[in-house]
Parts: C-alpha cells; sequence; structure tokens
C-alpha cells in the first residue's frame, strides 16, 4: 500500500480529497530530505514601494527575463507582480510535468462550448491550463525548449514589424540559452552563456525506437534549432538542469534576491492599469492581494506580459479594446484597439494509440512498484524514469501539403493514453468519463504509447473577451478549434506519418500495432478512414497550451495592438510582452519565443529610456 502514495499525493493536489492515505508521510520524507513541498523561495513579503520605474506584470518567461534585465540597472526600481503562488514541489520531477496541470499552479479555463471540436470532453467542453505562479507556464510545461522556422520570424518583419525577423531575434535566442548538450554547444547557433540551462532528458527505450524509426524512413537526426536542419527527428532540447526541471525561476528570477533595487509580489491579482486621460499616459496598477485592494506607480512603465488570456484581459478591464465590445460591458473606451482577437494554438489529438508486446512503455503498476526506489535515487540526482519529459524525442516532418518548411511535429510518449488506467490523462485532458472508458478500458494498464501529431501551422482562429467588468470572472474563450477544414486535414497526415513509424523494424521488434478500438462516438466511420480519424481528431483534441496573438504586434492600429517595440497603440508608458504580441504563432512549442520576446523587450526598454534620455 505505502508505494502507491505519490499517485495519491497527486489526486489529492488537484481534487482537494481529504484524508488520503499517506499524504502526510510524503511531506515527512521531503522534510527530512529539507525540502518543503511548496516552496517558499520569496517570502511573504507585502511592503513595496510607492513608486517603482518599471512594474511588470506576469512572472513567465518573458517578465522573468524582463525584470532581471531591468533591474541590471541599479538605480531603476522593478517591481515585478505575480498572481500566482510559489510552485510545489512537483514542479521540479520532469516526468509529473503533466500532471502538475491539476495543481493550484495551474489556472484552468472553460472554454465556451463549440461543435468544431472537444466533442469527447467533459460537457463537451475544451480545457485551457494556463501556468499560474511564480515563473508562469514555465514550472508547468512540457520542458521543450524549440524556437521554429527561420520564416516564422521573417514573416512578422515582412508584416512591417522592424527588428522581428530571424537574423534580429537569433542573438536573442542566444542570450538565453546554456547549452549543456556537447554535440551542439559549440555551434554558432547555440551559446552556453545564458540563464537557461539545456540538455536532453532521459529517454526512455521507446524513445530511442522513436528516432530510430525515424531514420529507417530516411529522416536525419537533427538539431532542429538549427535553421540548416530543420526536417528530421531528434531527441527534445529541454529546460533542464542535471534532473530536474529548470525554470524561469531559477534562471532569472533566484538571481534577483541579492537586487535591493527589485521587488517581487507573488498572489498578487492585478485587475487593471491606471491611465490618465489627459496625457493618455498609463501611471500604474490596481491590484488585489490578500483581499485588499492595493496601486502601485509607475514612473516610467508598466509591462504586460500576463500570457495570452491575461494580457488581454487586464487591458480589456482598463478600457483599451474593442469599443463595441467594452460599450457591452459598460467600461469607457481609452483606446480602440483590436484586443482579444486571432486568439491561436496548437492542436494535436490523444486517439494514435500503439500496443506493444514488450515491457518498455511506463505503465501505472510499474509507475507504482519502482516509485519509492526511483524517487530515493532521483533525490540523489540519478538521471531515471522521473528525470524524463514524457515528449521526449520529436520529428519534424513536411506532409502532402507543406511549402518549404515542416508543417507536422511528431513527438512520442512512453505510455499510452489508457495505460494509467483513467488516473491522470483523463482528468489532465478533461476526458468526460464515458468517452474514456469507452474507448480505452480494453487496454487500461496496458503496455504501448502514443504519438501525437502536432499540426504546426493551424489556420483557425479565435478570441479572448470579458464576461463582465467583475475581475474576478473568468474571461470567455471562443477557441474557434478546426473551424478551418485544413487544419483537420494536416493533422489526418500527421497520424498517417506516425502510423508509417510503427511499421519500421524499430517498432516492429517490440509489436507495435495501432490500438483498432474506435473512439467513442465515431464508431459510424470505418475505421482508419479519413472520415474516422477526422471525428476522432474533433472529439478528443490535445490542447498544446500554445496560446497566442491576442494583443499581436503590427503596424496599424485597427489589425493590431502594440507597435514592433511592443508599445501599445494611443497610449503611452505600456507595453505587452509575452506570447500574445505573436502576429503568427510559431510553428513549435512556444517556450523558447516567450524567453526571447522578454530579452529583447528589455533591451528595446533600455535603449528607449537610456539612450534617447526619454523623460519620465
Amino acid at each position: 500500500m505505502e508505494k502507491i502514495f505519490p499517485f495519491y499525493l497527486l489526486f489529492h493536489v488537484c481534487c482537494a480529497v481529504e484524508q488520503l492515505p499517506l499524504f502526510s508521510e510524503l511531506n515527512n520524507i521531503l522534510d527530512k530530505e529539507g525540502i518543503p513541498f511548496q516552496n517558499n523561495k520569496f517570502g511573504e513579503t507585502d511592503k513595496i514601494l510607492k513608486e517603482y520605474d518599471f512594474i511588470v506584470v506576469g512572472s513567465g518567461p518573458a517578465g522573468s527575463a524582463i525584470a532581471n534585465r531591468l533591474s541590471e540597472i541599479s538605480n531603476w526600481t522593478v517591481l515585478l507582480l505575480e498572481a500566482g503562488d510559489e510552485a510545489t514541489f512537483l514542479s521540479e520531477i520532469p516526468v509529473f510535468n503533466e500532471y502538475t496541470v491539476l495543481t493550484n499552479n495551474s489556472r484552468n479555463y472553460e472554454l465556451e462550448r463549440e461543435y468544431n471540436a472537444c466533442l469527447g470532453l467533459v460537457n463537451g467542453v475544451c480545457h485551457w491550463p494556463n501556468g499560474n505562479g511564480v515563473g508562469g507556464g514555465s514550472i508547468l510545461n512540457g520542458m521543450l525548449y524549440t524556437r521554429g522556422h527561420p520564416s516564422d520570424y521573417d514573416e512578422w518583419a515582412y508584416e512591417g514589424n522592424i527588428g522581428w525577423s530571424y537574423k534580429d531575434v537569433l542573438p536573442y535566442f542566444l542570450k538565453v540559452e546554456n547549452m549543456s548538450i556537447p554535440s551542439l554547444a559549440e555551434s554558432e547557433y547555440h551559446s552556453t552563456k545564458g540563464p537557461v540551462h539545456l540538455q536532453y532528458s532521459f529517454l526512455t527505450q521507446i524513445g530511442k525506437r522513436f528516432i530510430e524509426a525515424g531514420q529507417q524512413l530516411g529522416y536525419d537526426v537533427i538539431d532542429y534549432n538549427n535553421p540548416n536542419t530543420m526536417v528530421g527527428f531528434s531527441q527534445a532540447q529541454t529546460t533542464m538542469k542535471g534532473n530536474r526541471r529548470h525554470s524561469a525561476v531559477s534562471a532569472y528570477l533566484l538571481p534577483l534576491k541579492s537586487r535591493p533595487n527589485v521587488h517581487i509580489l507573488k498572489n498578487a491579482y492585478v485587475t487593471k492599469v491606471h491611465t490618465s486621460r489627459r496625457t493618455k499616459r498609463v501611471i500604474g496598477v490596481r491590484f488585489v492581494k490578500n483581499n485588499v485592494k492595493r496601486m502601485a506607480l509607475s514612473r516610467k512603465e508598466v509591462i504586460l506580459s500576463a500570457g495570452a488570456f491575461g494580457s488581454p484581459k487586464i487591458l480589456m478591464l482598463s478600457g483599451i479594446g474593442p469599443a463595441k465590445h467594452l460599450h457591452e460591458m459598460r467600461i469607457p473606451n481609452i483606446v480602440n484597439l483590436p484586443v482579444g482577437e486571432k486568439l491561436q494554438e496548437h492542436l494535436s489529438t490523444a486517439t494514435v494509440t500503439f500496443l506493444i508486446n514488450t515491457t518498455d512503455s511506463a505503465t501505472l503498476p510499474k509507475q507504482i512498484a519502482t516509485f519509492e526506489s526511483e524517487f530515493s535515487q532521483w533525490l540523489d540526482g540519478a538521471n531515471n524514469t522521473l528525470a524524463n519529459n514524457l515528449a521526449e524525442a520529436v520529428g519534424y516532418i513536411k506532409t502532402k501539403y507543406a511549402s518549404h518548411k515542416a508543417d507536422i511535429e511528431l513527438f512520442s510518449i512512453p505510455q499510452s493514453i489508457g495505460g494509467d488506467g483513467g488516473v491522470f490523462w483523463k482528468r489532465t485532458r478533461n476526458i468526460s468519463e464515458e468517452v474514456y472508458n469507452k474507448t480505452w478500458e480494453p487496454i487500461f494498464f496496458a503496455e504501448g504509447f502514443n504519438i501525437f501529431p502536432m499540426m504546426m501551422y493551424p489556420r483557425s482562429r479565435g478570441t479572448v473577451k470579458l464576461r463582465s467588468s467583475d475581475p474576478n470572472d473568468p474571461v470567455v474563450i471562443d477557441n474557434n478549434f478546426l473551424s478551418d477544414t485544413f487544419d483537420v486535414k494536416v493533422t489526418i497526415e500527421g497520424i498517417r506519418a506516425a502510423q508509417e513509424l510503427a511499421t519500421t523494424k524499430a517498432f516492429q521488434e517490440i509489436g507495435a500495432t495501432l490500438y483498432k478500438n474506435p473512439v467513442y462516438g465515431c464508431e459510424s466511420h470505418e475505421f482508419d478512414s479519413d472520415e474516422y480519424w477526422d471525428c476522432a481528431i474533433r472529439t478528443v483534441p490535445i490542447q498544446l497550451h500554445h496560446q497566442s496573438g491576442t494583443c499581436r504586434m503590427g503596424l496599424c492600429p485597427s489589425k493590431s495592438v502594440v507597435d514592433h517595440r511592443l508599445r501599445v497603440h494611443g497610449l503611452k508608458g505600456l507595453r505587452v510582452a509575452d506570447a500574445s504580441i505573436m502576429p503568427k504563432l510559431n510553428g513549435v512549442h512556444t517556450m523558447a519565443a516567450c524567453y526571447m520576446i522578454g530579452e529583447k523587450a528589455a533591451d528595446m526598454i533600455k535603449e528607449d529610456w537610456e539612450s534617447h534620455k526619454l523623460k519620465s
């Protein structure tokens, strides 16, 4: 019984179930090792100055980088406000990244019901976890560090965003990273001097075979962050150091504890920016901490880095956004801008499951049986299965719809969706009880793996709007997923590529076969037909949590929210710097780009206030 405790603990954390067995025992073990379950690295102080030079809202990859770089100038004062608390110890363990969305470090949004996608999820509603803690998404994501194709950024520049071409942003990618993979460290496209530590995670036998399968189909093993080698297969480059996650907290925020000119306030929920109507200058922010409404003033600028949901919400609550919508919310409109439009996200599907005849995968019973010893070894620094980031290996391929670059990312997961018997995957992906059980119950705890085909360049667009003028109300998210049928067609091609991988010698040696029990609700379609996969994709989509585009960058205020220097159109003293500014979603996981955006934003702010000697 005692060996089950880590998994019951996770369930306790996510569902607030009282008195689950051995919850206190794990805390005792952590206490013995001198490790608190809940981090408290930044204390609980709420003493702040009345006025700061800069106020940064949100401590994700971009916000953390900005706060760090601005506070390098000792006579500038910086306040970093974070709505969430610090990460739990579970965040440190790479293999638990899928499950951290069940903790308080995730703000879980329920989207509006629609009929193009998420048909098999609870109540037919998509479920969108979002980082809610010091470090933002970097404390709960899959740790993949992927930059994207050079043309992703060249297209941003082509739209008039000067300084955002690949040539322009590459120095900032290099400024971010501390590459520890020996074969990549000396490359001109990598750096060993940045704060974010990069390495490979622990690779399972499934991951090794995935890469071998790609080679057997004629693909090279590549460095996908090298612009000259962007089609092929690779181990995932991850933000890890040793056998632990290396988040924005470790990279950018912990060094700030020795700087007296920067204050970090957690559990501080920003409700609006305060603007002088006479001068159209933002002069501070209003926020709530410990149920007390407070205000902090800014001498120079406020920088919103609250993410693709948080930043547009704060703007609209502040009267900055679509005039018609704000009128409906009874919020006076200060600047009419298309805030909340053009929401973009990467989608995959959970339905491409393969069974095997060996014991190579990570089924829940095996995880339970070995956890106690593995956990002890991991605490001592061992590189074992707990240091696996799940999405351990990736492949970039061109489908028949591709132009000059890959349009599908395949990544392998060393367990099947049914391999945990519904303990985690069902909950983390919000799959309905009926759909999950009727689809995967025949293979509960069976040996197998999943391949996720991620469509890299979706055409569908959604919106983010206010539900009311009450800051406590969640935003209204209309994802509009798969409204453009082209997105489905490309994803089906990704499924076909995954099936082809399974036919290779690498996977046939372990008896890999496609799981053929149809997804519940799709039985009327011939299994494995395009019509069947269309249904399966729409029934059980997988979101990658790469939300972006809702405060897009551009020249024209009627079509964008910020200019090429990330300044909000029509206002002074306000910028946005996070994934929301992306004019078009880059084709990969977005964390690396968010770090880059933060580094570049900090340099632009320094240029504007140092080189040009602007007056506050």
